[in-house]
């Protein structure tokens, strides 16, 4: 047979899957939800109203502009390489060894055309014909006679000239592919037209004849000085703004024209459907980030559906409102509200992770704008540290002021940098000043709609409740005075301790002021109230005495729910005294006759146990200040002893085992209370009774004033 335990055990596991799952799906509804708006909202000037026009049509209606763009006219991009091509010299590799050879060549020619005139035996035409035979440069039959007619003198002429024309013209340059152009500018030289006809035209076909060049075309480097040339343009772009006329009324639509309406994604067939894709993919990709440090950094706003529509609803309503305003100036983005909001409603780190998210979105709204992004994000961080730093409430008037400040300096930076106009970086520096001024106006207009919305506690509200004129501290001022002094007290002790161990020294202390309320309905039955009356406890049983004492855990979250106290100072009256035995009317029953019948339960706190940092110090401080006021003579030695030995009571019975305090933690929390209250109940001098009388009489003599 199944026993009750087991069985409950059993129904409990499938009934804690179906809850899980039950809030994964809900999360991960409200993800979409979030997800498709936020989508929605950067991605809506990228679905305008389309035209369909060809080049040569007549426009009936001006086409405007629906958002800034800039964009590579690639037309004028390339006209404007082709110009920067034609400017790069083409690359010529020079052969110094040509000069040589052809010097070796004119030589060579003339000691042939002397060696055959001197040869007695041959006749003019033998002597043409042999010359021809051992020519290696092909001459005209003309020009072979007449190199044989010559005399040694005009040979001595023609050779020289030859030299020097054929040696000036490569000592130029002649390029392989501009080879026919030299060889008719030899013709041109100036020593040729010292000569007679015949000699001209002679050393002008030999020196045609025997030229080389000595410039080879180098075509690869050519080309890589070209690429090198070209990869240094700048794209020409052109920069449409919003609102801008793209085509008026009677115009004739030109190329230029098409190629702006298809940027802008308004022809027809041409959309802006990667764009939408990419800012998809991208808002994708901060969600999941910002779904990762959620669920890793701040698990207490992952896990509560309630905290994520909150954040949700930030994210959308900056958003829109920023898409709304940057009409006017993009340094108007309201970043810094959205990651105040968050800062203090949810998180303070988590604010900061938003000021960078939101900067982001920013700059994706103002058209990719990388100032407007490092602005807002920078100043957003700001905001989060300067209000987070506050301890008194919410300095955001203060808050606002850095933002502007900030704002203002980094637009001037940023401009002197892109080296905008000092107008236009004047009137975006008055953008950001008001940006930070209105940041905190609205984050003070909002904060206490959502905390009331959304249930949550944050340090101005805690702040409020501590003021002594809340209506619960004043009836406990007048009707349970010493419960009031010992709340007090403990709220000081208990803060003194709560920064040095990570818990919210806010929380503490207010928890502090609260955590004994209940004692309202019954004071006089709590030894605090009596001032040294008569104790009704005595004339009753200790089992009537325990449920008068324990009922005011439950008297006192009856006031706080009836004057809407917040969760977490619900949680401390619950938990400050955990499931602590009432040991003094206990033992009382268990001296009784029928001790033996005693029910160890019925003498004991409902509980539950402390489950927070905060709990466990109300509790620790409260037991710790009742007992050691109650000491005779609190010496040091006897106040240290006190502490250290309830501290070590309520760990040895199991009360801090839910509350995450550490053994240093309590090591740490015990030095505090020691030096405080050492402080408090130290031992006074005991003056003489002579002195007294002085003092007295002093104090007649001379008014108010003692000297």
């Amino acid at each position: 047979m199944i026993s009750p335990s087991k069985l409950r055990d059993m129904l409990q596991i499938p009934i804690d899957r179906i809850s899980l799952n039950g809030i994964r799906v809900h999360r991960g509804m409200i993800a979409i939800i979030f997800y498709m708006l936020i989508t929605v909202i950067l991605t809506a000037d990228l679905m305008p109203n389309k035209v369909s026009l060809e080049v040569g049509q007549v426009i009936e209606s001006d086409v405007v502009a629906p958002r800034t763009i800039s964009y590579v006219d690639k037309g004028k991009t390339s006209k404007l390489e082709q110009e920067i091509v034609q400017t790069v010299t083409s690359v010529y590799e020079h052969d110094a060894t040509v000069i040589g050879k052809v010097d070796e060549d004119v030589n060579r020619l003339y000691k042939q055309v002397r060696a055959i005139q001197q040869e007695p035996n041959l006749s003019r035409a033998q002597k043409i014909e042999r010359l021809q035979q051992v020519l290696t440069t092909n001459l005209s039959p003309v020009v072979q006679g007449g190199l044989i007619d010559s005399s040694e003198v005009d040979l001595v002429q023609l050779e020289e000239i030859t030299h020097v024309i054929l040696r000036r013209s490569l000592q130029r340059g002649v390029k392989k592919d501009e080879f026919d152009m030299a060889r008719a500018a030899l013709l041109l030289e100036p020593e040729i037209k010292t000569l007679n006809p015949i000699n001209a035209a002679l050393v002008g076909q030999v020196s045609q004849a025997l030229l080389k060049y000595n410039l080879d075309y180098n075509e690869q480097e050519t080309k890589n000085r070209r690429l090198q040339a070209v990869s240094g343009i700048e794209p020409v772009r052109v920069i449409v703004k919003k609102g801008q006329i793209i085509i008026r009324h009677g115009e004739v639509v030109t190329p230029e024209h098409i190629i702006a309406l298809e940027e802008l994604g308004l022809q027809k067939g041409q959309g802006n459907y990667v764009r939408i894709a990419g800012i998809a993919c991208l808002v994708a990709v901060l969600f999941i980030t910002l779904t990762i440090y959620l669920a890793k950094y701040t698990p207490h706003v992952y896990l509560e559906n309630n905290r994520l529509i909150l954040l949700g609803l930030i994210l959308v309503s900056i958003l829109l409102f920023n898409k709304f305003i940057h009409y006017y100036s993009e340094f108007l983005a309201p970043v810094a509200t959205g990651a105040l909001l968050v800062a203090i409603l949810l998180d303070t780190r988590l604010g900061l992770f938003i000021a960078c998210l939101l900067g982001l979105s920013a700059g994706v709204i103002a058209e990719n704008d990388f100032r407007v992004a490092v602005v807002a994000m920078v100043g957003g961080t700001i905001g989060v540290f300067s209000v987070s730093k506050t301890l008194e409430g919410y300095s955001l008037t203060r808050t606002g002021f850095i933002i502007s400040l900030v704002n203002f300096v980094l637009i001037l930076a940023l401009g002197l940098v892109s080296q905008t106009p000092g107008e236009t970086v004047l009137r975006q520096g008055l953008a950001g000043v008001v940006n930070g001024i209105g940041a905190a106006i609205l984050t003070i207009g909002c904060l206490p709609y959502l905390e009331n919305t959304f249930k949550i506690t944050t340090a101005a509200k805690l702040l409020e409740l501590a003021k002594p004129n809340q209506p619960l501290l004043q009836k406990m001022l007048v009707e349970a005075p010493g419960t009031y002094h010992h709340s007090i007290v403990v709220g000081n002790l208990a803060e003194a301790a709560a920064d040095l161990i990570g818990a919210d020294p806010v929380v503490v202390r207010v928890g502090a002021y609260y955590h004994d309320i209940g004692k309202i309905k019954r004071p006089y039955f709590f030894s605090e109230n009596q001032l040294g009356g008569e104790n009704p406890h005595d004339k009753i049983a200790p089992g009537l005495s325990t449920l008068i004492v324990t009922s005011h855990i439950r008297d006192g979250v009856e006031l706080a729910v009836e004057h809407r106290l917040p969760e977490v100072i619900l949680d401390i009256i619950k938990q400050h005294h955990g499931t602590m035995l009432v040991s003094f009317f206990y033992k009382r029953a268990v001296d009784t006759e029928h001790g033996e019948c005693v029910n160890e339960e019925d003498f004991r706190y409902e509980g539950p146990n402390p489950r927070t940092k905060e709990a466990a110090l109300v509790m620790l401080a409260d037991c710790i200040e009742a007992t050691v006021r109650s000491l005779s003579k609190p010496t040091v030695n006897r106040i240290e002893a006190t502490v250290r030995k309830l501290i070590r009571e309520r760990l040895h019975e199991g009360q801090l085992d839910e509350c995450g305090l550490t053994l240093k933690d309590l090591n740490t929390i015990g030095d505090v209370f020691i030096r405080v209250l050492t402080g408090i109940f130290h031992s006074r001098i005991e003056y003489p009774e002579g002195a007294v009388k002085e003092a007295e009489r002093r104090k007649t003599r001379n008014g108010n004033c003692v000297k």
